[in-house]
């Protein structure tokens, strides 16, 4: 069960770096369901009405909740009440959603309901730790993680097993373990997927992830590489798109590996991946390890990397394609890449065009080497017919402020 997960993550401790297009995986979203409300002023013993909400999320994820359903998070700060490590554990005992009647929890307003992850020791810490099919999370603030343990472990939203049909999405999980010194050999992450299928990533921040490094704060750790944005293990038809990566350096910002295992149909396109450590490790910013049958990785923007975008650890890929991304470094890094077709990639580009890099603000300028140049074929149209690189489009962008956070330094 939950055990499961942090042993998949102990994996990571042994890199020494860590398709095709599918359709539309969720088929249409019509039905509408009841709306349920949590609030920091509500009782778990309320109906979970607008005027008389629940306190606590995890009711979320039990009766009388049911497929097609609404939970409303209202704004405020929520921890872990029942201390088992979890704010929002989707059970084998939770309601099923359907993939015409998704179960959605959503913060009412943007990123307005703030998750902490729990610390508690020797075990497995997430703000929504999802194991049943078709959950839609939209909308938090994630962060956390403070307490040092040989055997603990920290993710912001995790799909395992029978969580088909998962989608996270417009969330901001960030500073996960970052005050944490260790030389446990089980990761840090904002998001896992764990041997489940149809799951997407979309439309979120993800930065500030792991642990100190050597010599920061005085730290002293013998690890650089276990912390990820994203850690994929044997999934099947998994999007990550249009997703903001920065600050993610202690680890990749997206990982794909498993032990023995296959992941297949993966598609990592539209997504602004930026940052290396100062320690020059890890070297890229996706890693593919073990076995991967099927993946396109394209229309995505590479930013300071320490070598280039793509490093391959003890792969056996097939049908695999790397194409239309822009990057400052090289489109990958080594030479043990077979299986993998690399086709009209932007390397050592000198004009990847952000708005304002040093404070995280990656929208693009008119100047950029990204606008009009990513493929149309396999990803959703945009309106000028004609898509940018990375994760934002220039023709659909509007001159209010981002909504990815601004001048948060690096660390």
């Amino acid at each position: 069960m939950i055990t499961s997960f942090k042993k998949s993550f102990y994996h990571s401790s042994f890199l020494l770096y860590g398709m095709v297009i599918f359709p539309v995986l969720l088929g249409s979203i019509t039905a509408e369901g009841a709306t349920y409300y949590v609030a920091t002023t509500g009782s778990d013993s309320n109906p979970g009405t607008s005027g008389q909400p629940w306190r606590n999320p995890k009711k979320c994820a039990s009766s009388p909740i049911q497929a097609g359903d609404t939970c409303i998070i209202q704004s405020g700060k929520y921890s872990d009440p029942s201390g088992n490590g979890i704010l929002v554990y989707v059970s084998g005992n939770s309601p099923t959603g359907t993939s015409s009647q998704p179960i959605t929890i959503k913060s009412e307003s943007p990123l307005g309901a703030v998750m902490t992850i729990p610390s508690n020791a020797d075990s497995v810490n997430a703000a929504f730790y999802i194991t049943r099919p078709y959950y839609i999370i939209e909308g938090f603030d994630i962060s956390g993680g403070d307490r040092d343990d040989s055997s603990i472990s920290y993710a912001g939203i995790v799909f395992a097993r029978s969580a088909t049909g998962g989608i996270a999405k417009l969330n901001s999980i960030h500073h996960i373990a970052r005050t944490v010194c260790s030389n446990s050999a089980f990761g840090f992450s904002g998001l896992f997927v764990q041997g489940t299928y149809d799951v997407r990533i979309e439309h979120n921040q993800i930065y500030s992830i792991g642990r100190l490094r050597e010599g920061e704060n005085e730290c002293s750790t013998k690890l650089f590489q276990n912390d990820h944005g994203i850690y994929i293990e044997g999934a099947t038809n998994v999007i990550v798109q249009r997703n903001v990566f920065y600050d993610i350096s202690r680890g990749f910002p997206i990982h794909v590996y498993k032990s023995g295992g296959t992941t297949t149909n993966l598609a990592i396109y539209h997504n602004t991946f930026s940052g290396h450590s100062p320690t020059g490790k890890p070297v890229g910013h996706i890693l593919l390890a073990s076995t991967l049958k099927g993946a396109t990785i394209k229309n995505n923007i590479s930013c300071d990397s320490q070598s280039g975008m793509i490093v391959a650890y003890s792969l056996t890929a097939s049908d695999v394609t790397v194409s239309y991304n822009l990057s400052d470094a090289l489109e990958k890094v080594g030479s043990r890449l077979a299986g993998i077709t690399f086709a009209n990639n932007i390397e050592r580009s000198t004009s990847l065009g952000f708005v304002d890099w040093a404070k995280s603000n990656f929208r693009l300028t008119p100047k950029s080497s990204a606008i009009n140049r990513g493929t149309t074929v396999g990803v959703p149209p945009v309106e000028d017919g004609a898509p940018d690189i990375g994760a934002y489009e220039f023709s659909e962008q509007d001159s209010s402020t981002p909504k990815i956070p601004v001048g948060v330094a690096i660390q």
